[in-house]
């Protein structure tokens, strides 16, 4: 059960994700914002104070990456950009994406004919008591 939670939540990771990533760098900024003032207190000048936080959270942007990998499903989202690029190319080379289509189109009609009479003549048996 745990597992298939895990598996939603990684799936609802890909929709919504500019709201998610504004959040993100909300808690990202308050946590730092934490940290100076900690080193603050501890009697850091600001410049100091901010470079000491920055080095204890481990960089916000490389924490940022390391959250968006485990957020979504690295497989499908790569697939999706794939799909939307393919899109894209298609619809700038209108004349390539016809030859395209038209090939496809030809290859799937002549496979379909060919299992037809192959299906036809020699898979099904003859409608004769003994052939």
């Amino acid at each position: 059960m745990r597992r298939l939670r895990a598996w939603l939540a990684r799936l609802g990771g890909l929709f919504h994700r500019k709201r998610r990533d504004r959040e993100l760098a909300a808690e990202m900024k308050s946590h730092l914002q934490m940290h100076i003032e900690d080193n603050l207190r501890a009697g850091m000048s600001a410049e100091q104070a901010r470079r000491q936080a920055l080095i204890k959270l481990g960089g916000v942007e490389q924490t940022k990456e390391n959250y968006r990998d485990r957020r979504g499903l690295p497989f499908l989202e790569t697939l999706l950009q794939d799909f939307r690029f393919a899109a894209r190319m298609l619809l700038k080379n209108p004349g390539f994406t016809a030859v395209a289509v038209l090939t496809l189109a030809l290859g799937i009609g002549a496979n379909t004919a060919i299992f037809s009479i192959v299906n036809g003549v020699l898979l099904q048996p003859l409608p004769y008591p003994s052939p």
